[in-house]
């Protein structure tokens, strides 16, 4: 996506990281206009769920050794 030099001076101005906007506009919420999309509290706190188990889940497989799955074509064993 391009960038307006408006933009990257208050993305800098406000300490926004370019990861940051990834996220925005990966997990935030279009207007109706569709010119704009905010992250708000509920949203980043659904993130934070999600990632607390998804490190539950990753750690649960770790003490067991790790985990894999078979699998053929788009058909799992």
């Amino acid at each position: 996506m391009n960038m307006t030099t408006h933009f990257q001076t208050r993305t800098q101005q406000r300490a926004i990281s370019p990861a940051m906007v990834e996220m925005i506009l990966a997990l935030g919420q279009s207007n109706a206009r569709g010119d704009l999309v905010l992250l708000g509290k509920k949203e980043i706190d659904q993130a934070i769920q999600n990632l607390n188990a998804l490190r539950r889940d990753l750690e649960r497989m770790r003490s067991s050794g790790g985990a894999g799955v078979a699998y053929n074509d788009d058909t799992l064993i």
